[in-house]
């Protein structure tokens, strides 16, 4: 199936690994114009050259400033304004998942907010505007299943998670017959590569498989297994967000697209 992506201009944050780098991959093999992003420079610019991306953005979104740098590096890198924006960049930015909520200090709510809501706030105020003159624009908003169906721990960052789901309802509504949709992609427990090297590291097994690996952490409740009786790749988020960022998909938006294997228990 053609997405019809050929020489679309993408900037996917937090892509120098994991979802993100999935994500740009598949982006890159659909023929899109792709900017790498990360903090890292030496990463970003591996994943940058292995997919032929169009260059690299390198900052940190959780501020202003950083923001602003990351677009416009994007901006020059891709030769024009950005069409697609893809806001994976985020994750817990203080080690509180597990902690529960009265460990957590306010601080640490502000920090999880500016990197998992306000990171994306940033970049959709920098780049929408000329998607709106352009009239065609795609966001598509990487978020969590914990900010639907919160645990007990690490509220910091799955409350910002759940203002990012809000944010991408109220955005879309806002964009009524300009072209630009907007659209949340939600995973659950996706095997990315920090959690294979924490794995092997936690068994001190180096060549643990994936399968092995799983089927363990399950076993101690590290996790729950979802329904389908495994978890995520990177590869099937990157699928669902590369499908919204298609030109042929014009009439979703504000729409929240799970892929988390069942974990969810909602009909909504």
């Amino acid at each position: 199936m053609d997405l019809k992506l050929k020489d679309r201009r993408a900037l996917v944050t937090g892509s120098s690994s994991g979802i993100g780098e999935a994500i740009a991959r598949l982006l890159a093999q659909e023929g899109a114009a792709v900017v790498v992003h990360g903090r890292n420079r030496e990463r970003a610019e591996k994943v940058t050259a292995e997919i032929k991306a169009a260059g690299v953005a390198i900052g940190d979104l959780s501020t202003d400033e950083g923001a602003a740098a990351v677009h416009e590096q994007a901006r020059a890198a891709l030769g024009g304004n950005i069409e697609i924006l893809i806001n994976n960049a985020g994750g817990s930015s203080t080690g509180n998942t597990s902690k529960p909520p009265l460990d957590i200090g306010v601080a640490d709510w502000i920090s999880n907010y500016n990197a998992n809501a306000l990171a994306s706030v940033r970049l959709v105020l920098l780049a929408v505007p000329d998607m709106v003159t352009a009239r065609f624009g795609r966001v598509i908003q990487v978020s969590s299943a914990v900010a639907i169906q919160p645990n007990n721990l690490g509220t910091d960052y799955s409350a910002a998670k759940a203002a990012l789901n809000n944010f991408t309802v109220s955005l879309a509504g806002s964009l009524k017959g300009v072209g630009v949709t907007v659209n949340t992609v939600t995973p659950g427990v996706i095997m990315v590569d920090g959690l294979i090297r924490y794995g092997r590291h936690r068994y001190n097994d180096p060549d643990m498989t994936i399968e092995e690996l799983t089927q363990r952490l399950a076993g101690e409740k590290v996790f729950d297994l979802p329904p389908v009786g495994r978890l995520g790749a990177p590869e099937e988020v990157a699928l669902v967000a590369c499908t919204l960022a298609s030109p042929a998909l014009g009439y979703v938006t504000g729409s929240n697209y799970r892929v988390d294997g069942g974990q969810v228990r909602s009909v909504v």
